[in-house]
């Protein structure tokens, strides 16, 4: 019966000296994957601050060469005078519809579609090919 215990015992042993290597495996996988994700997220990062730079240095240069600078009825004016939303704007929206362009009240008349005519039959195979 000793046998069979001792016997027991060391399959125990074994059992949880390969469950503690597992569980070390797994927490060394977990921290080689924390540590590639932190070193991606840090690429991530370097590569946004180097857009947003690029874009900052782009509208300095818009600024200077007076792309950026919006003066009344210019020609970098792009937005139309009076638009909704901005003072002074008395003048009629540019999407409302202009006087006589509105639907019209006579019905319109159907439009006749065009008719297919059957050509005649030359070989009489049944067939309309014209080979």
């Amino acid at each position: 019966m000793s046998d069979d215990m001792a016997g027991m015992k060391a399959g125990l042993d074994g059992l949880v000296r390969e469950q503690a290597e597992r569980r070390a495996l797994r927490e060394q996988q977990g921290e080689e994957i924390k540590a590639k994700s932190q070193e991606y997220m840090t690429k991530q990062v370097q590569a946004a601050e180097r857009y947003v730079q690029h874009v900052r240095e782009m509208a300095n240069r818009k600024t200077k060469s007076g792309w950026g600078v919006r003066d009344a009825g210019g020609p970098q004016s792009f937005e139309p005078e009076g638009f909704a939303g901005e003072p002074g704007a008395g003048a009629a929206s540019p999407f409302a519809p202009m006087p006589g362009t509105g639907p019209s009240t006579a019905p319109a008349e159907p439009r006749r579609g065009r008719r297919h005519r059957a050509e005649p039959d030359d070989d009489g195979d049944g067939f309309n090919n014209p080979w």
